[in-house]
């Protein structure tokens, strides 16, 4: 059994899917905000629901993926997640890498430096989440840039074609299918059983700058581009972290399904969410 929560479905629903490939007979608990895509939950094989009309009982394993924007409060919703695991699988809380405070351009990995409480809302929603899971035991796993064959910066920055950013700056970037395998690999633990208080990151450890990540778009035979895309600042800060997870897949033994979005461009762009209805 396992509840999902979160809210929208990019990658929750694909988690739920794997999930069920290897444990087909799993119980799988989809929780959202609202019943917009319940249908589709249903179409992959989980149980859509509310949270008024979740079932009341307890799970041995929890997925906490909704992101601070979509509550009200947010740390009493990931206080009631947490009570709704009964302690004996696992516990995940999916944060951010926006918590770690390095932007010299130097590597961030697991053990990162975290911004000052106080730097901002946004940073000490995530903080304090991260806070409450590992303190009840569970585990945090911060991801970087999410994006797959149609949603992400590269399709935010086509559409607007002229970015008021400076080119050479630059970000981390995780395939939604990736982070879904991630944290399907944190739940199913290890040999000494499943994980508690534990810190992960999810990263293709290939960090590029946004010229370079809309040059791979473009280069892309797989979509039609919608023209030209300027960044029109002229000077700024280049990368400011080179976000690297080592560490996670070694201890997880985990890879990413796309080791890079340049890669992944250059072999087509092609993946679940433009070949497959459930995901569009």
């Amino acid at each position: 059994m396992i509840c999902l929560w979160w809210d929208p479905v990019y990658w929750g629903g694909y988690l739920g899917h794997l999930w069920k490939e290897s444990h087909p007979g799993a119980s799988i608990l989809g929780l959202t905000n609202t019943t917009t895509n319940h249908a589709r939950l249903t179409s992959l094989g989980l149980e859509a629901h509310t949270k008024e009309t979740v079932p009341t009982r307890k799970f041995p394993n929890v997925v906490f993926a909704a992101p601070p924007s979509g509550s009200v409060d947010y740390g009493a919703e990931v206080t009631a997640a947490l009570a709704r695991w009964d302690g004996t699988g696992s516990f995940v809380f999916t944060s951010s890498m926006s918590v770690c405070s390095i932007t010299d351009g130097s590597t961030a990995r697991e053990d990162c430096p975290l911004v000052a409480v106080g730097a901002g809302p946004g940073s000490d929603r995530l903080l304090a989440a991260e806070k409450a899971t590992r303190e009840g035991g569970g585990n945090v796993v911060r991801l970087v840039g999410l994006y797959h064959a149609t949603r992400g910066g590269h399709t935010a920055f086509a559409r607007m074609q002229q970015v008021p950013r400076f080119g050479g700056s630059g970000l981390n970037l995780l395939h939604y299918e990736d982070a879904a395998s991630l944290t399907a690999a944190i739940l199913r633990g290890s040999s000494s059983g499943p994980f508690r208080n534990r810190l992960f990151l999810g990263c293709d450890n290939h960090p590029l700058t946004y010229q370079d990540m809309m040059t791979a778009y473009e280069s892309s035979a797989a979509f039609t581009w919608p023209g030209p895309c300027e960044f029109t600042e002229k000077t700024g800060a280049g990368l400011t972290r080179l976000s690297n997870n080592s560490a996670t897949r070694q201890e997880l033994s985990w890879e990413p399904k796309y080791a890079s979005f340049a890669a992944f461009m250059a072999a087509g762009g092609q993946d679940v969410y433009n070949n497959s209805e459930l995901y569009r």
